[in-house]
C-alpha cells in the first residue's frame, strides 16, 4: 500500500539586484533555470531586493513505498538530466536528505527513488556494484530470511567477467569464507548465502562392492576409476573424484615422503585388477615391499622390482605383449583395443612404475686407465652394465607411455620429485595426461612440474591444511577431460584389498618374475648380477617372495663365482 504525503520544497536562487519581481519574463526565466535542475512545479513565493534573492516553492507530492523494506521517497529529476548525472545526484540527494541513499535513478522517466537502508545492505550494495562493475542505484540488495542477501545484477553481467570479483567481495567483504554466491541470468537475480568451508572427514573408504564386471569397452563407467572424494565448492556436497581412462589412459602421481602417493597407487590397482585387467609393476628393490599385497597378481614375468636388468626386461616383454595385440587389431581391421569384437577383446594392462626418479638415476662410472687396479675395473664395468639396464628400462617407458595407448596399454607413474635433472623428462610428462600430485602443501616448484597450467589447479585450501585429519591423504588432481580439483585419497589396508579381489575369484600367479631366458633375450652374453638386496619382508608375505634367477651366461656371472667363493671359505 502507498501514501501520499505532502511537503513543500523551497529553492532560494541569487538573481541579482536587477531582478524585477514585476517582470514576468524575468520570473519565467529564472523558473526555467530552476526547473531544469530540478523539475517543474515551481513557482516565485518571494523576492528580497536587499539581498537580490529569489525563493521559489513547489508543492511536493510523494509516494512512500515499501522498497527493501524500508520507506522510500520518490522524487522527480529536472528536465534534461541523464545517466551522466548519477553520481552528482546521488551526492546532492544524500545531502537534502539525510539517512537516505538513492536507490533507483531514472532519467527517462525523470525520477528517483531515495531508501533508508540498513547499513550492512549499503556495504553489501557498495560491494556487489564494484564486484559488477556498475553504480550502486543499478541494483537491489534485499536481507535473506535465513542470513545473507538477494540482488538483482545489471544487464552487462557476465559470469566469466564477473564471477572472480563477486567470489571475492562475497568472501571477504561481505560475508567469510565459506559463504557462497548463486546467480540466474536470465532472471537477472543472486543470492549470497552463508555457509561453512567445506572439509574431508577422517577417512573415505574405497567402496569395494561384492561383484564388479570385467573390462567392457561399451560401458562408459567402467573407464571410471575412483580415487577419492572431491572437494565441493560452498554450499554443494562432496562428489566422487574419478580418474576417466578413456580420455586419456596414462597418469602421473607426484608428491613428497608420506603424503599418500602409495596409498592412491593402491586403490588405482585394486581397481584395475577387479575388472580383470592384467598388471605389470617396476620399482626399486627396496620399495618393492609396498606392492607386496598384490605381488601374485602380477602377470607372469611382470614383477620387475628385485634389480635393473629384470626391470628392464619387464619393458621389453610389454613391448612384445603390444606387437602382439597390435596383430589383433590388424587382423579384425580396427584402430584400437575398444573397437576389437568380444571373441578377440583383450584386457587393459596396467603399468605401474614407482620411484621413477632413482629408476632412472645412472651410477656414477669410475675412470680408469690400464694401470688401475682390477677393483676398479670391475666396478667401472658393474656400473656401465647397470646404466645400460637403466637406459633400456627408460627407453621402455618412454615407448609405453607414447606409443601403446591403442593397445590398451596403461601407465601409472609415481615418483617424488619430478624433474628433467631426475630422469622424468618434458616429452614423457607430456605424454602422461592425468595429473595427480600428493600432499596439502606442496612446493610452488612441484606444481609448475606435474601440472600442464598449475595457476588454473586449485590448491588445498587453508582451512584443510590447518586440520592434520582432514588434510591427511589430500593432493590435486588435474584430470584429462574434466575439471581441476582438490580431493582426499580413498583408503583401505592392502590385506582388505587382498581379501576383496581373492574372494572374486581374480587370479593368481607363480612366476611372476622375468625368466631367465627372457633376461637373455635382452643382455644376451652379458656378466650382470642380478642380486637384489632388499629389506627384511614380513612373515606374512614369505610366501609371496620368490629366490633371484640363477643367470648362466657362458662368461658367468661375477657375482655369482664372488658369491660361491665366500661360501667356499
Amino acid at each position: 500500500m502507498s501514501v501520499i504525503a505532502i511537503g513543500i520544497d523551497r529553492i532560494t536562487v541569487n538573481v541579482g539586484h536587477a531582478f524585477d519581481s514585476e517582470n514576468q519574463r524575468h520570473i519565467d526565466k529564472v523558473v526555467k533555470a530552476v526547473a531544469a535542475e530540478h523539475g517543474d512545479g515551481f513557482e516565485m513565493e518571494n523576492f528580497e531586493p536587499a539581498t537580490g534573492k529569489v525563493v521559489l516553492r513547489r508543492e511536493n507530492r510523494s509516494a512512500i513505498a515499501s522498497h527493501t523494506g524500508k520507506a522510500s521517497i520518490e522524487v522527480p529529476l529536472p528536465t534534461g538530466t541523464t545517466e551522466r548525472d548519477g553520481k552528482k545526484r546521488a551526492l546532492a540527494f544524500a545531502d537534502a536528505y539525510p539517512g537516505y541513499v538513492m536507490t533507483t535513478f531514472e532519467p527517462h522517466r525523470r525520477r528517483a527513488i531515495l531508501s533508508k537502508l540498513d547499513e550492512s545492505i549499503v556495504l553489501a550494495r557498495d560491494a556487489l556494484s564494484t564486484a559488477l562493475r556498475c553504480e550502486a542505484w543499478d541494483i537491489q540488495v534485499t536481507s535473506r530470511s535465513k542470513g545473507g542477501f538477494d540482488f538483482t545484477v545489471p544487464a552487462t553481467y557476465r559470469p566469466s567477467a564477473h564471477d572472480k570479483a563477486l567470489t571475492e567481495v562475497t568472501e571477504t567483504i561481505i560475508g567469510q569464507p565459506g559463504w557462497y554466491f548463486e546467480t540466474d541470468t536470465r532472471a537477472r537475480t543472486g543470492s549470497i548465502i552463508p555457509a561453512k568451508l567445506p572439509t574431508f572427514e577422517a577417512v573415505y573408504s574405497t567402496p569395494l562392492p561384492s561383484k564388479v564386471e570385467p573390462f567392457n569397452p561399451e560401458k562408459k563407467d567402467h573407464f571410471h576409476i575412483p580415487i577419492g572424494i572431491a572437494l565441493p565448492e560452498p554450499g554443494k556436497k562432496h562428489t566422487e573424484q574419478i580418474i576417466d581412462i578413456s580420455a586419456h589412459q596414462h597418469v602421473q602421481i607426484g608428491g613428497i615422503a608420506q603424503a599418500g602417493k602409495s596409498t592412491v597407487v593402491n586403490s588405482y590397482i585394486a581397481q584395475f585388477l577387479a575388472r580383470g585387467a592384467q598388471l605389470a609393476i617396476i620399482d626399486t628393490p627396496d620399495k618393492a615391499v609396498d606392492f607386496l599385497w598384490c605381488k601374485d597378481f602380477v602377470m607372469p614375468g611382470g614383477w620387475g622390482c628385485e634389480n635393473s636388468y629384470e626391470s628392464a626386461t619387464v619393458t621389453k616383454m610389454i613391448e612384445k605383449e603390444k606387437s602382439r595385440r597390435s596383430a589383433i587389431i590388424a587382423r579384425n581391421q580396427v584402430q584400437n583395443w575398444t573397437q576389437l569384437p568380444p571373441y578377440e577383446r583383450v584386457m587393459p594392462l596396467l603399468v605401474v612404475i614407482d620411484e621413477v626418479t632413482v629408476l632412472f638415476s645412472l651410477e656414477p662410472v669410475p675412470k680408469t686407465n690400464k694401470d688401475s687396479p682390477q677393483v676398479l675395473l670391475d666396478m667401472k664395468e658393474d656400473a656401465e652394465m647397470e646404466n645400460m639396464a637403466k637406459e633400456i628400462l627408460q627407453k621402455g617407458i618412454n615407448d609405453i607411455a607414447a606409443e601403446m595407448r591403442f593397445a590398451g596399454i596403461f601407465l601409472a607413474l609415481s615418483t617424488q620429485v619430478a624433474s628433467s635433472d631426475t630422469g622424468l623428462r618434458p616429452k614423457l610428462r607430456s605424454n602422461l595426461g592425468h595429473k595427480v600430485l600428493l600432499g596439502a602443501n606442496p612446493t610452488e616448484g612441484n606444481r609448475r612440474l606435474i601440472f600442464n597450467d598449475p595457476e588454473g589447479v586449485p590448491r588445498v585450501p587453508s582451512n584443510i591444511r590447518e586440520d592434520p585429519t582432514a588434510a591427511r591423504g589430500t593432493g590435486s588432481i588435474e584430470p584429462q577431460g574434466s575439471n581441476p580439483a582438490v580431493f582426499k585419497g580413498y583408503y583401505r589396508s592392502t590385506d582388505e584389498y587382498r581379501e576383496w579381489l581373492i574372494s572374486m575369484g581374480i587370479k593368481q600367479n607363480a612366476d611372476i618374475r622375468p625368466s631367465q631366458a627372457q633376461i637373455f633375450d635382452v643382455f644376451g652374453d652379458a656378466d650382470i648380477d642380478l642380486s637384489s638386496p632388499t629389506d627384511p619382508v614380513p612373515d606374512n608375505m614369505k610366501h609371496l617372495v620368490e629366490p633371484a634367477p640363477t643367470f648362466n651366461s657362458a662368461a658367468g656371472s661375477r657375482a655369482q663365482v664372488q658369491h660361491d667363493a665366500l661360501l667356499g671359505d
